[in-house]
């Protein structure tokens, strides 16, 4: 097991099980131990494993020499820089046309980050969790109206929680401005730490005992089982607080971006990223495992690639520029001093799509007038942050001037509030 969520499938399905009274299943100790009523009889090993082998599970009698399925490193390495090679190539060759698209619903790269975010945790944790759960409610008596509002609840209670979230974290400045570095840079690792256990190079979150509470499985099934013609909304709905690390990571950005649209528009991309995958499950009733396979793989790479740009915004808040091939552009030359002038002048667009030009070349111990067209900027566009230019700033509607002086030659990075959309000045002699 490697989840929370394996814990509560393999529990679900032994407790299924005539004479099954309870059942404890640990990820961190491998191991589930089922307490039977007296006069039950032993249960069928071969028809447990059929059950569980579905969902890429196995059961063995303690005691047990279990057969080892370990790889050599080397191996499992070579196999994941490939998968990583191919998904990298893929993605450069995809990521212009993508990139325009995603601005076109106002929230720049946020939103087209967090529905990939959604379509990738639609295929692991949250398929085991989410879906799940609302397959075993659609299962019982299923219809298309319960199936359908399901799904509506499910999209009600993001965009509500996700309007809820970001209000409530633009009323703590720490969290939508200086402290977003640091959850990015937590967020960021542990995106990367779940996908080299996806690329089979680390053990699990949960097996380094980093885990969810399962007590809030306790309140869902509380609420599957509440009668009632709305209950199924509320079984979507509640979908919102089922332990998830992606639904969990999701939401922290939404508390971030310090704004209730801003939180609006990233949750409902979340949610519209799971759900083709979660509306596949409950409609036709099947799952997709993640245990075994090359889908696993290719989740993992795609994971790791968006993890690797979770820990770049985190770094650029910081002052720290790493360099990107995707969507670079060439340096814009500052206008040079006009006659009876002493400042060269920089002029850059702000729009929901990013900075347009982002990269600007300003000459050394030369004054710089930095005008800053924030007219369209949305979403996580709508501030501005650069550490050595000490400027943390919610742009108005219309010119926003600053001025400096670059006393050194090299970088001087700047970026979005969420450290997203980046740009920089190549300062030259």
């Amino acid at each position: 097991m490697t989840c929370k969520s394996c814990e509560k499938l393999v529990s679900d399905v032994l407790l299924d099980v005539p004479g099954v009274m309870e059942v404890e299943a640990s990820v961190k100790q491998g191991r589930a131990a089922v307490r039977m009523r007296d006069e039950a009889r032993d249960p069928d090993l071969d028809l447990l494993n059929r059950q569980l082998e579905a969902h890429g599970y196995r059961l063995y009698p303690e005691g047990c020499r279990m057969p080892s399925s370990a790889e050599s490193l080397f191996r499992r390495l070579r196999r994941a820089i490939i998968v990583l090679l191919i998904v990298g190539f893929i993605g450069a060759c995809l990521w212009s046309p993508l990139h325009a698209l995603f601005p076109s619903v106002s929230a720049g790269a946020s939103f087209g980050a967090l529905f990939v975010l959604g379509i990738v945790a639609s295929l692991s944790s949250c398929l085991a969790t989410t879906g799940g759960f609302m397959l075993a409610y659609s299962a019982e008596k299923a219809s298309r109206r319960k199936t359908i509002l399901m799904h509506i609840g499910r999209l009600v209670a993001f965009m509500v929680g996700g309007a809820l979230l970001g209000a409530l974290g633009g009323t703590i400045p720490a969290i939508s401005s200086g402290w977003y570095g640091a959850l990015a840079l937590i967020m960021g690792i542990g995106f990367l730490v779940v996908a080299l256990n996806l690329l089979d190079l680390s053990p699990s979150l949960a097996k380094l005992g980093v885990s969810l509470p399962s007590s809030l499985h306790v309140f869902a099934d509380k609420v599957k089982k509440r009668p009632g013609g709305v209950t199924p909304f509320l079984v979507g709905a509640v979908t919102f607080v089922l332990p998830c690390g992606f639904t969990q990571t999701a939401q922290a950005l939404a508390l971030a971006s310090g704004s209730a649209f801003s939180g609006f528009l990233l949750l409902t991309a979340f949610a519209l990223g799971t759900l083709p995958v979660l509306l596949g499950v409950t409609a036709f009733a099947t799952k997709v495992s993640l245990k075994h396979g090359m889908l696993r793989l290719l989740i993992g790479a795609v994971m790791f690639f968006f993890a690797l740009g979770q820990i770049q915004s985190a770094l650029s808040l910081y002052g720290v520029s790493i360099g990107s091939p995707l969507g670079a552009t060439s340096p814009i030359a500052a206008a040079p001093p006009a006659a009876g002038q002493t400042e060269q002048v920089v002029k850059m667009k702000v729009t929901s799509n990013g900075f347009n030009p982002s990269n600007l070349t300003v000459k050394k111990g030369v004054p710089v007038r930095w005008e800053v067209d924030g007219t369209k900027a949305g979403g996580c566009t709508s501030s501005i942050i650069s550490r050595e230019l000490d400027i943390s700033k919610t742009l108005d509607r219309g010119i926003n001037t600053f001025r400096f002086t670059p006393e050194r030659t090299g970088r001087i990075t700047f970026s979005c509030g969420m450290g997203m959309v980046r740009g920089s000045f190549n300062v030259i002699d």
